[in-house]
């Protein structure tokens, strides 16, 4: 199966790495050709926090290429899956150009990104496409352009959003057929990997999660396990879990009961874990914020309830870097 994956970020690395190992094709595209370079020199090296024996893939073993050359090296040559990694604020700023080129190709992509918005973005560039969604509880952390540590073993569920590819394959199985490869190459390449249904109840899940633990932790600058450790930060997190909970109620989206729960035993589980979010601030970039906390935001607009915390919250974060004018 040859896949091309868009970001070489921790998850993109840890995907095409895991992926090269079991004898997929792998593309692997990057924002920088400073990056690329380093890939081809050096390629992939994952290591475990468990002192499991490191896994490098050398440099000859899978192409590594700037973004902005993909759409001409897809047209010519077309892979069987994109995969894209990008964080939300870059999918949005970067996908819309990159992708014009290939406005009317019949692609199958799976997007793995946090929040809410980029599916219907990617399926208003790329109409003919295929677009499905990729839930994964993998946790990695990048050390250099090349390398990453795999923090924690997750699952991964693939499947397509009620309100996405409305007008594309009607009633065709191809899809599913090529969604049954991809998740076949998945669990290959030693991913707990399933197909799903359910995929809009993972992904509301999943924003409801991050909507109370990545934003707090960015702002304390904590690991995910300290959030728990005085009853003032459990009572914030509990109030940001109450709006959001209150916003879910006023959509009609269901949302497990034992939630607050399930948050407090993620902050357990994943206590030495460094944030997606809080990484972003302590290196001075965007944060996707306005895709995490903003969504509660918007979906509490449309239903006319109030949400203060996490207007507040999305402020705060946003404000946290300033660029330069």
């Amino acid at each position: 199966m040859k896949i091309d994956i868009i970001g070489a970020g921790s998850l993109g690395l840890l995907l095409a790495g895991k992926l090269i190992h079991a004898g997929a094709e792998v593309r692997l595209w990057c924002r920088s050709d400073e990056q690329a370079g380093e890939l081809s020199r050096h390629g992939i090296t994952i290591s475990y926090e468990d002192g499991s024996l490191p896994l490098h893939l050398a440099g000859s073993s899978f192409r590594a290429g700037a973004v902005d050359k993909f759409a001409e090296t897809v047209s010519r040559v077309p892979g069987d899956w994109t995969a894209i990694m990008l964080k939300q604020n870059v999918f949005h700023d970067t996908l819309p150009e990159i992708l014009a080129p290939l406005r009317d190709t019949r692609l199958h992509a799976v997007c793995f990104q946090n929040g809410n918005g980029h599916l219907e973005l990617l399926q208003e560039l790329l109409p003919q496409a295929s677009v499905w969604a990729g839930v994964t509880t993998e946790a990695a952390k990048r050390k250099t352009l090349t390398e990453i540590i795999h923090a924690g073993n997750g699952e991964t569920f693939i499947g397509k959003r009620r309100n996405i590819n409305i007008n594309v394959e009607k009633g065709g199985s191809e899809p599913d057929t090529a969604a049954i490869s991809l998740t076949k190459a998945l669990v290959a390449a030693g991913f707990r990997a399933w197909m799903s249904k359910e995929v809009d109840t993972m992904i509301y899940r999943k924003l409801l999660f991050n909507a109370v633990i990545n934003p707090l932790t960015a702002i304390w600058r904590i690991q995910n396990g300290e959030l728990t450790a005085s009853a003032e930060r459990v009572q914030l997190m509990k109030e940001l879990y109450r709006e959001a909970a209150s916003v879910y109620d006023a959509c009609g989206i269901t949302y497990d009961v034992h939630a607050w729960e399930g948050i407090l035993e993620v902050c357990r589980a994943t206590s030495g874990n460094t944030s997606s979010m809080l990484a972003d601030v302590l290196a001075s970039r965007a944060t996707e914020i306005r895709w995490i906390n903003g969504s509660i935001v918007e979906m509490a607009d449309r239903a006319g309830i109030a949400v203060p915390l996490h207007r507040w919250i999305c402020r705060l974060v946003e404000g946290m870097n300033v660029k330069e004018r």
